[in-house]
């Protein structure tokens, strides 16, 4: 019996040793009032957003008879990926792509690694051929500057408490289309749906 009493004992001792190893709550799962006085911490904030126009959808996407698009806006950027599904070849104009703030202002965009040196000269159109597809970031040319070491981008939002004011805010997206002699142009509207903070451990 004082045998298998030791066992028992021993067994409660290892998986309580186990259990106890790993302690440490993440940040964002950490009660305000547990924060350990002993590590810093910072407030992080993410967007989520709905499309409302030209259709209203939670997913990011759009189709109709001449295009797939698919637009994510990041924290930097916004991804974009546009499918030719017509039988003819079309253009994308990057100069003339305009991204329209929560404020209702118009501003131009770079294409990824095409920060220009003067940030003046005009960008390659790109040319989408049958089936095929143009994947790309896009960066509002208000929210790009040069510093000492090179060119540097502000976030599309803010990543403060004034975050959390996004929520339900607006902006857009002018994509102007060209196939043979016709331009058709494609104006997306999202809506910030969610803002959430949460906390980051700083390093």
């Amino acid at each position: 019996m004082n045998l298998f009493r030791l066992f028992i004992i021993s067994l409660f001792c290892m998986y309580s040793g186990c259990a106890s190893q790993n302690t440490h709550t993440p940040p964002s799962l950490i009660a305000p009032g547990d924060l350990s006085e002993d590590r810093e911490y910072k407030t992080e904030y993410t967007y989520a957003y709905k499309l409302i126009e030209p259709a209203q959808k939670d997913l990011l996407e759009y189709r109709d008879d001449l295009l797939f698009c698919r637009l994510i806006p990041g924290q930097n950027t916004i991804s974009v990926d546009i499918y030719n599904l017509s039988s003819d070849p079309f253009y994308v104009d990057w100069n003339q792509i305009r991204m329209i703030d929560s404020e209702g202002q118009s501003h131009g965009v770079f294409r990824r690694l095409e920060l220009l040196s003067d940030g003046v000269r005009e960008q390659d159109l790109s040319l989408i051929l049958p089936q095929g597809v143009l994947s790309d970031t896009l960066t509002p040319k208000n929210k790009v500057y040069r510093n000492m070491t090179g060119w540097a981008q502000k976030p599309l939002f803010p990543n403060s408490a004034e975050a959390l004011s996004m929520k339900g805010q607006t902006f857009g997206l002018v994509i102007p289309v060209k196939q043979e002699e016709s331009v058709k142009t494609y104006r997306f509207t999202f809506e910030v749906s969610d803002v959430q903070s949460y906390l980051v451990e700083i390093k």
